[in-house]
């Protein structure tokens, strides 16, 4: 009976150690953990835009890391959500160093459609990061990072100056309407672009067509030309609106803007 006490006592006693020990190692392990995000990129795929979050994981410790899972959610200012994204690395061995990243794709057509802020205004993207992984195949480990991105609207500070009128042949007028922006995003703007003239009872007087091929960070100054009988000229009033509207492969978009 003593020697079965004894030894349930040394039996308990290496429980201990090394329960003590794991947890000494498991404490220092997850110490020396490195996760970090480096800085986020932009790239065009078809209609979305990608926001490519490359992050690393360096597991300096004693135990693997397993079922290692980034849940990133993309919101506006006011915390609409725009996106949401999983990536997941199964195996992060002990004393290894992983580095991948983390993509999130938002449809631009769904953006500027619903967000107009985007595309005439810089902007910023909220994004929050949830990290959940296994640690040493027992210890659940959670943490959460947010950060804030830029955004450049592709037609910022979009302006139409003042319509002018001028002689083409004897039917026709040429109507003539200045255009500028400044292309602020990642990507080229190409595409048309076309302006409707409408008066002040709402009624179309005139429209045209530009072709439109500015890189990223550049301004465009310009102008889109279009044609108007001359009985028709005093259907073109002093004030009205003009409708753009803009198509490229990646998107289109439209607005209103007041004249007058």
């Amino acid at each position: 009976m003593k020697q079965a006490i004894r030894a349930l006592s040394i039996a308990i006693l290496i429980l201990w150690v090394l329960t003590i020990v794991f947890s000494v190692t498991a404490v220092y392990s997850v110490m020396n953990l490195g996760i970090g995000f480096e800085e986020a990129q932009f790239f065009s795929s078809n209609e979305d835009v990608v926001l490519s979050l490359p992050f690393f994981i360096n597991n300096r410790g004693y135990y693997d890391i397993s079922e290692l899972n980034v849940t990133t959610h993309v919101t506006n200012y006011n915390g609409t959500l725009l996106a949401l994204s999983e990536t997941f690395v199964p195996l992060v061995a002990s004393g290894s160093n992983v580095e991948t990243a983390h993509n999130i794709s938002i449809d631009l057509n769904d953006l500027f459609t619903g967000y107009t802020e985007f595309l005439f205004n810089d902007s910023s993207f909220e994004l929050d990061a949830f990290i959940s992984l296994n640690f040493a195949y027992a210890i659940p480990v959670q943490m959460s990072i947010n950060m804030t991105i830029p955004w450049g609207a592709p037609f910022s500070n979009l302006s139409i100056g003042e319509i002018s009128v001028l002689p083409y042949n004897s039917t026709h007028s040429k109507v003539v309407i200045p255009l500028s922006f400044e292309n602020h995003s990642y990507f080229d703007v190409v595409g048309t672009i076309q302006l409707e003239v409408y008066n002040d009872i709402d009624k179309l007087v005139t429209s045209g067509q530009t072709d439109l091929d500015v890189p990223s960070y550049h301004g465009y100054v310009g102008q889109v030309e279009m044609y108007l009988s001359t009985g028709d000229l005093s259907k073109l009033t002093e004030s009205g609106r003009i409708h753009l509207v803009f198509e490229s492969p990646m998107f289109t978009a439209e607005q209103w803007i007041t004249y007058g």
